[in-house]
């Protein structure tokens, strides 16, 4: 019986001596995991569906060290810049001009652009929703600060984008539209 116990607190002795060893080395390799994405943060960016239906995200990194206000511009960029992947499309042609943006203190952005002209004519009711929300989505999503949007046109309010949905009002995030 002694002889039982003997070999039983001798195994907890090594288990218990082991397992501060286990736990550094752990720890160490997940440090080492963890600091190759030091700097960045993941977020979504939301582009058309080739059949022009519906959004769909795409990942997207950014630097982590970015206030709300110069990582909402960085997603704003990267929404005109359009999709790397191939089974996504721009809404915004890449010659759109932000000509601002700003965040307020109660969670409003706004956006002023400079679309290009030729957008306006080639742009149906649904393109048009899909450009407004990939914008309003991207920014919502990934940035806590930001509850609604307002799409400015060089610098004014504006009726419409293309003709077709009103402008005049915030929006906010619409995953409804999200595939």
């Amino acid at each position: 019986m002694k002889s039982k116990q003997g070999k039983i607190i001798v195994f907890i002795f090594l288990v218990v001596s082991a397992l501060p060893g286990i736990c550094v080395a752990g720890k160490g390799i997940k440090q080492d995991h963890i600091a190759a994405f030091d700097g960045l943060f993941e977020g979504f960016v939301y582009y058309a569906d080739n059949n022009k239906t519906a959004l769909k995200s795409e990942n997207k990194r950014f630097a982590s060290t970015l206030d709300s206000h110069e990582l909402g511009l960085e997603i704003l960029k990267a929404v005109i810049a359009g999709p790397s992947l191939p089974h996504l499309e721009s809404t915004w042609p890449k010659d759109t001009k932000i000509n601002s943006f700003f965040i307020t203190d109660d969670g409003k952005a706004y956006i002023d652009l400079e679309p290009d002209l030729e957008m306006k004519g080639n742009m149906d009711a649904r393109s048009e929703l899909l450009a407004i929300y990939s914008m309003v989505n991207s920014l919502t999503v990934n940035i806590a600060k930001i509850k609604m949007v307002k799409i400015l046109i060089q610098g004014k309010d504006a009726l419409t984008l293309a003709g077709h949905i009103d402008l005049e009002y915030f929006y906010k995030t619409n995953m409804l539209i999200v595939k």
